[in-house]
């Protein structure tokens, strides 16, 4: 009784930290838009728009937040395909710029890969626990990985490869969770390291090499370490195939990705600019709306993308290492959550969710700074942008009403 009336309390101290890391990364995100925003009060700013977004949002999560987890649970199968069917409705619509993303409202773009990730998670986290006796079993993780294909793929196609791999992010983590083998993990990512490796004949050499080392001590049968080996030697074989399957905008995004001088005032345009602008913020910046590089507008799709880049010009390596405190603050109160979670669905849920979260952070970091190619991917509560704002809250509304139980 003790242990549980001091559980309950260190749940509540984690939300109330949830909640000052939320509210001040949304404090961060006004602060940057105003600073940007040409006319921060006009109807059109990112600034205001952000900040109906916000106000709507709230409204959002304090209605999911109050949704019963049985009701959640038993119906996460028609949650799941009605997103998925709200994903499809796109493809029978009007482009918007050049793809199959969005939902014209008229007042406001509805993005509804967005939302499918957290309904993927959910979906996935009911099978886990209603099937966590058959966890030695590797069968297990089937069902899981098809409905998270499922929905990756059709995101995919929308195109969004950015959006699609975020959806398939939380997988892993959830397989780890439910008491998956951190074997049966690795042959699960092993085809998609070899497959990145093959674009490189000595790195594909080196992997290639490492997992006969990893297949060789393993406990099975010599034909099953022999056609589990070759089929990712065969999957690193299909690289030239994926390559010639991707549009041409994600080719050259790799392509400059991988030499920025290619094309400096195309492609690579973005990571040049974003990386002009956090060298040039030094330590502790140039000060609160005094960013020559976002000021002038050299920095493209500052209000989203590239939010950090406008952060580290204007406040510096400070200002960025403030901002990196709290995304770290938030993922390990989320875990804190998902640790103390007495339902099993609850913690999976809360891990996906951290999961997704932990990817965009990761990720856009990482674009920001050249590490990765330019994927459009937002950070959570900074970046501007409405369907995003509102799939953060969504999580959050899921966490708190998770924790209560």
């Amino acid at each position: 009784m003790i242990y549980k009336s001091l559980s309950s309390a260190t749940t509540q101290d984690s939300i109330v930290r949830l909640f000052f890391v939320v509210c001040s990364l949304l404090a961060c995100s006004l602060v940057t838009l105003y600073s940007i925003s040409d006319n921060p009060l006009s109807i059109n700013s990112s600034f205001y728009r952000q900040f109906v977004f916000i106000i709507f949002s709230l409204i959002v999560f304090l209605l999911v937040k109050n949704i019963p987890l049985k009701f959640i649970h038993d119906n996460s199968t028609i949650i799941f395909f009605g997103t998925i069917f709200l994903c499809i409705i796109p493809f029978f619509l009007p482009r918007v710029e050049y793809t199959y993303r969005w939902i014209d409202l008229g007042f406001f773009y509805i993005q509804p890969s967005e939302y499918l990730k957290c309904a993927t998670v959910i979906v996935v986290a009911k099978y886990l626990s209603n099937h966590q006796l058959e966890v030695k079993d590797n069968s297990i993780i089937i069902i899981p990985s098809l409905l998270t294909l499922f929905s990756a793929g059709i995101v995919l196609n929308q195109p969004d490869l950015g959006t699609a791999v975020i959806i398939c992010a939380p997988l892993l983590p959830m397989l780890f969770w439910s008491g998956v083998s951190s074997f049966t993990i690795f042959l699960m990512i092993a085809p998609i390291i070899t497959i990145i490796a093959a674009s490189n004949i000595v790195a594909f050499s080196i992997w290639a090499f490492i997992m006969f080392c990893i297949f060789l001590s393993f406990q099975a049968n010599i034909v099953t370490k022999f056609i589990l080996y070759f089929s990712n030697i065969f999957a690193g074989l299909l690289t030239p195939f994926l390559w010639n399957n991707l549009a041409d905008y994600q080719k050259q995004r790799i392509l400059t990705f991988l030499n920025p001088d290619l094309d400096p005032m195309g492609s690579a345009y973005h990571i040049i600019q974003s990386i002009t602008a956090i060298g040039s913020g030094g330590f502790f910046g140039k000060g609160w709306g005094q960013g020559s590089q976002t000021q002038l507008k050299f920095l493209p799709v500052q209000e989203s993308d590239f939010i950090l880049s406008v952060i580290a010009e204007e406040f510096g390596f400070f200002g960025i290492l403030c901002v990196m405190t709290l995304c770290f603050l938030l993922i390990k109160t989320l875990l804190d959550i998902a640790f103390r979670s007495s339902d099993y669905f609850s913690g999976l849920v809360i891990i996906g969710l951290s999961s997704i979260l932990l990817s965009h952070i990761f990720i856009n970091s990482a674009m920001t700074i050249g590490l990765m190619p330019v994927k459009g991917l937002p950070i959570p509560f900074i970046s501007a942008g409405g369907s995003f704002l509102l799939s953060c809250f969504i999580m959050i509304g899921l966490v708190v009403n998770f924790s209560k139980n």
